[in-house]
């Protein structure tokens, strides 16, 4: 057990998907795809933000090897995608293609058609030899996202779900019917006590109460007055690119790190330490149903880093091995990400009311350890469960 827990101890998060830690230059290019679905519009026009070889428009967009995750983003009501420029460009400069739906401005159920549409659209342009987006996409890395009319039909939308691996809503309206019920993907929801268009009692937490599928995590951040329905992911109308527009990238940012890259250290910013450190936040309501694991940031040798679990309050922990398994393990406890053989606890404890344990890590400076990778798996309470195996990744020493 010293062999592995000192190997873990001297570890940081590592993923072949982990974002560049660089800002891209950004492109933008209109586009009108056909929509394949027979639903919703004929055409779906959109504008699409991604890291390109320069800024501007048209541009080509930055090589990377298996292509870029993409996050669809559906406008608010009687708001043009096009005001939404400016978060298009922020989550394109940290490494997403954003393909910002602009169709259906006053047409609720036609804009849930076309956020669905879009996912098959943006494949299929993917695939298309002849595209300016040829191979530019990860097929397999697509998220959702909307804001007001937009955020409560990222829920409609994923209640048939094309593809989605996750959905984010910016002061959302409620899904229609039972349509929060059928999702189940990890969903976030992101709102201001400032909001009097659509008051967070109103339409969030409805919404939030109705996510009872949902896989990995849902939670409902709730921020203070400052914060209201234009600010928040502006700018446009009346809003701006002051602290509220910058909180909801960097927890876009978070999210679509975690549910779109596999690199868990995103739920720092959704709901860690810092998350809940944040000075204008009222409340953080958050439900685990896969417990995770992740630092606060990049861990160095010779520096201090906390590790977090995040799980339901209950007995949680983190294992370690000196490999991934083959193949998942079925036990008792949902399946075994890691190795047997070498198989040890590194950590136990307990998360509280917070869904949260901490463990304080001293890290080494020998550097006999660089490059050293130990696979870790989180273990902890979850809502149906009861204790359950979770998320597993690798810890590089840096």
């Amino acid at each position: 057990m010293t062999r592995i827990r000192t190997a873990v101890v001297a570890a940081a998060f590592a993923s072949a998907t982990l974002l560049p830690a660089q800002s891209f230059p950004v492109g933008r290019r209109e586009v009108g795809w056909a929509n394949s679905t027979g639903a919703g519009s004929s055409t779906l026009a959109a504008r699409v933000h991604y890291p390109a070889t320069a800024a501007g428009s048209n541009t080509p967009v930055a090589p990377r090897a298996g292509g870029w995750p993409v996050v669809v983003f559906l406008h608010g009501f009687a708001s043009p995608g096009t005001l939404y420029g400016a978060f298009g460009d922020a989550l394109a400069a940290r490494g997403y293609v954003v393909v910002v739906n602009n169709t259906a401005t006053f047409d609720n159920n036609g804009q849930e058609a076309d956020g669905r549409a879009l996912y098959s659209a943006a494949v299929a342009a993917d695939a298309d030899p002849s595209s300016p987006f040829a191979n530019a996409f990860d097929a397999s890395r697509f998220g959702l996202c909307g804001h007001s009319m937009g955020g409560g039909n990222t829920a409609n939308v994923l209640s048939n779900n094309p593809g989605y691996r996750c959905g984010l809503a910016f002061a959302p309206t409620d899904a229609r019917g039972s349509n929060a019920s059928r999702v189940d993907v990890p969903f976030g929801i992101l709102i201001g006590t400032g909001d009097v268009i659509t008051p967070w009692q109103t339409f969030s937490r409805p919404l939030y109460d109705g996510l009872t599928a949902v896989s990995g995590l849902r939670h409902l951040t709730l921020l203070d007055g400052s914060v209201s329905h234009t600010n928040l992911v502006g700018p446009f109308l009346f809003g701006g690119t002051g602290a509220p527009f910058a909180i909801a990238i960097a927890h876009a940012d978070g999210f679509f790190r975690r549910y779109l890259l596999d690199d868990a250290q995103g739920l720092e910013v959704v709901l860690g330490a810092t998350a809940r450190a944040e000075p204008r936040l009222v409340s953080l309501d958050v439900e685990i149903e896969n417990p995770d694991v992740w630092p606060d940031a990049d861990m160095v040798l010779g520096t201090q880093r906390r590790l977090s679990v995040g799980a339901e309050p209950g007995p949680c922990g983190i294992l370690a091995s000196p490999s991934f398994a083959q193949a998942p393990i079925p036990t008792a406890f949902g399946p075994l990400l890691l190795d047997p053989s070498g198989l040890e606890l590194a950590w136990s404890g307990a998360a509280g009311p917070d869904r949260r344990f901490d463990v304080i890590l001293d890290l080494p400076t020998d550097p006999s350890l660089g490059g050293v990778t130990i696979p870790v798996q989180a273990f902890g309470a979850c809502r149906d469960a009861g204790l359950a195996l979770g998320a597993a990744t690798g810890l590089l020493l840096r």
